[in-house]
């Protein structure tokens, strides 16, 4: 037979085993539940920093050229991730009970996709380059920004969208179409990944004046690339710039977006005996991309 003390000892061990469980189906559900949504807030403010980043971005590089200010050099900084803290605390943490940091990359290429103009006889192409930020995340739906000519675009699962239009602006002169065209050339060639803090430096260099600017019976502009994802986006920008074109009195047949084997493309044709007025404000930037330190020892 067993004794009063054996019984109470059984209780005990019986009590101790039902606690552990519901602690373990409590740290369950809190794992399950609560670590993916905190995990998947943290990201979606992630990536809305990223996004006023890149807008911030394309208002300054637009800022260095309107005020002519060549030399001047443009620092910009964000974290590429969730997953570096930039302090330590000394309490007692779980690494389980918290999200999985996320991380990310950033690259400039001056190379990939550039802008031929086509004005009558004349003909000149310009490299674009791109700024691109590419996000690592593990509970929000991965997302590309991507800054090209003036223009933001960002690229998930759904495909591209036009979020900044590009610095290209279609208006009516009485019967005549002006056509105004900042023609943004970023050169670099950088690439860093992971989760901390990045710096991105810009710097403005002289340009020569456009030898294009001039009165034309009809202006091409074609955004070459070999990329169908760029090219499908530049084909939004473009017929971005068309809505706004018929805003300022343009008809929408007179500046037409679309697509060809070269990429993007949009013609700018007027009435016949009518006119296109071309003026270009031509911008070459220099990036260079660093890691930026988070503590200071």
């Amino acid at each position: 037979m067993h004794s009063p003390q054996d019984e109470d000892a059984l209780s005990e061990v019986v009590g101790f085993v039902l606690l552990l469980g519901v602690l373990v189906l409590a740290l369950s559900v809190y794992l399950l539940y609560a670590v993916p949504a905190e995990g998947r807030e943290n990201e979606i403010t992630h990536m809305n920093m990223v996004k006023d980043r890149f807008t911030d971005y394309k208002i300054a590089l637009d800022s260095l050229w309107v005020n002519e200010k060549s030399g001047v050099l443009l620092s910009t900084a964000f974290d590429l991730g969730t997953g570096a803290a930039a302090t330590e605390g000394g309490g007692f943490a779980l690494p389980i009970l918290s999200p999985v940091g996320s991380g990310g990359s950033v690259a400039v290429k001056g190379d990939g996709a550039a802008l031929t103009i086509t004005a009558g006889e004349k003909e000149a192409t310009i490299p674009l380059g791109s700024l691109t930020y590419t996000s690592s995340n593990n509970y929000w739906v991965d997302q590309t920004w991507t800054y090209q000519m003036g223009a933001v675009f960002l690229s998930q699962e759904g495909g591209t969208t036009v979020r900044v239009g590009p610095s290209i602006a279609v208006a009516r002169a009485r019967e005549n179409i002006t056509l105004t065209i900042t023609p943004i050339s970023l050169n670099g060639s950088a690439k860093i990944g992971g989760s901390g803090p990045a710096r991105i430096e810009t710097r403005m260099r002289g340009s020569d004046p456009s030898s294009l600017d001039g009165t034309y019976d009809r202006v091409d502009l074609v955004v070459m690339t070999k990329d169908m994802e760029t090219a499908w986006a530049w084909e939004r920008a473009f017929k971005e710039v068309q809505q706004r074109a018929r805003a300022e009195g343009v008809d929408p047949l007179q500046c037409l977006p679309g697509l060809s084997e070269d990429g993007a493309t949009l013609m700018i044709q007027p009435q016949e005996g009518k006119k296109v007025i071309l003026k270009l404000y031509p911008a070459n930037y220099t990036v260079t991309i660093h890691n930026a330190a988070s503590l200071m020892e």
